[in-house]
């Protein structure tokens, strides 16, 4: 298991990408169900209720799913699916569970005067903004296109995902 993380925080750093990782089916489902793991502590506080929290989990890997295969398809990358997206899922998986505490410490501060929140919020943005960069890596190395290509197809995919996730899951009464 430490090798497992060995080699996704080698691919979070930038180090090691989607190819780094073997083509396998049991990998890819150990890493979804840790990428889960790892989501519902920070989507928990996001969606408000358990439920709601397990509907924006499942839409977004259906997103990240469809999307995924659908770019690789079009592009004629579609060998390379399983790897991108276990590199994908194990990555911002390995993000999320850096974000617990900060998530955490927001959360234990929620009648705390304006300003004390500042830095937890800083390190939860900074957080999003490395797992674009890392999203960008991994789509890049993928497509065989330069870093530049697979960042913006990351941003893109960044806006989709929160449109969607805001247009479907209710808001809070």
């Amino acid at each position: 298991m430490f090798e497992l993380f060995k080699v996704f925080g080698s691919i979070v750093l930038r180090r090691l990408g989607p190819e780094d990782l073997p083509s396998s089916g049991f990998l890819l489902g150990l890493t979804a169900v840790i990428y889960v793991l790892a989501q519902v502590p920070v989507a928990l506080p996001a969606f408000g209720t358990p439920g709601n929290a397990a509907y924006a989990l499942a839409i977004d890997l259906t997103l990240l799913v469809t999307c995924l295969w659908a770019l690789l398809r079009v592009t004629g990358f579609g060998s390379r699916y399983q790897q991108t997206l276990t590199a994908l899922l194990g990555a911002s998986a390995l993000l999320s569970l850096l974000s617990i505490p900060f998530t955490l410490w927001l959360l234990s501060s929620a009648d705390a005067p304006v300003g004390s929140t500042a830095f937890p919020n800083a390190m939860i943005l900074a957080i999003i903004i490395w797992s674009l960069v890392v999203n960008g890596h991994i789509l890049g190395r993928a497509l065989s296109r330069s870093f530049g290509i697979g960042l913006l197809i990351a941003i893109a995919y960044f806006f989709l995902q929160s449109t969607l996730l805001s247009e479907f899951i209710p808001a809070d009464p």
